[in-house]
């Protein structure tokens, strides 16, 4: 291994300890009871986002709720916005990030017809106008990185 890639491997690390941190503080704020947080999301594609896998307390083992977040170190302009859905019919983290892209587009052509969504995904203040385009700009972007076999071949 390379000085490089072991840089790499640690500003990876670095990055995802801090998105740990956020994101068992997004769950407490949104009030979701996770019975755990792995240290390691199920899918991530640093430094841009991470897909996090949280334990059901009603089912340990199991994935109760997939947690998407986005960069929260400050770098990142327009980062993708932190949000979660059930993993009730999404076994596989593919088709949790595909699940995000088709609710996120919903949503924004909600925004495009002139009507907010209350919850999440939380965007900062933006017009809505702003929030559609965003949001559908980033819907966009995780249903190509779904529809990308090449990334999920270990899955």
């Amino acid at each position: 291994m390379s000085m490089l890639d072991e840089a790499d491997e640690a500003a990876t690390a670095a990055w995802l300890a801090q998105q740990h941190q956020a994101v068992l503080a997004y769950l407490q704020q949104q009030q979701v009871t996770v019975a755990s947080l792995p240290d390691w999301p199920e899918w991530e594609c640093a430094p841009y986002l991470a897909l996090w896998g949280a334990e059901d307390p009603a089912d340990p083992g199991f994935v109760g709720y997939w947690v998407l977040a986005g960069d929260c170190s400050g770098t990142q302009a327009q980062p993708v916005p932190f949000d979660h859905l059930s993993a009730t019919e999404l076994a596989e983290p593919r088709d949790a990030l595909a699940a995000f892209a088709k609710r996120w587009q919903q949503l924004a052509q909600q925004a495009n017809n002139g009507q907010d969504w209350a919850g999440t995904p939380l965007l900062p203040d933006l017009t809505l106008a702003s929030k559609a385009k965003q949001l559908s700009r980033q819907a966009q972007l995780l249903a190509q990185l779904a529809a990308d076999d090449d990334l999920w071949q270990d899955d």
